[in-house]
């Protein structure tokens, strides 16, 4: 269970460095395309992606909290 825990908690940790790097890379998108043809397919794209990360972060901390009662159960 304890390799799990961690397992789960390395995923969040990238999961949410990605979302991280992404939403930075948002913004300079924003400052340099903003008046692009193409800025609003790339930002909703972009927006897309950050929801799902977010989503997959919040089952993963789910998960997490479920793992961490099971292993404090278990002491």
């Amino acid at each position: 269970m304890k390799k799990m825990y961690d397992l789960i908690t390395e995923r969040i940790n990238i999961k949410k460095a990605e979302l991280s790097e992404r939403q930075q890379q948002f913004d300079v998108m924003w400052h340099n395309e903003k008046s692009s043809g193409c800025f609003e397919r790339n930002a909703i794209n972009d927006l897309l992606i950050m929801q799902q990360l977010k989503s997959e972060i919040a089952e993963l901390e789910h998960l997490e909290t479920l793992v961490r009662a099971q292993i404090g159960e278990h002491k």
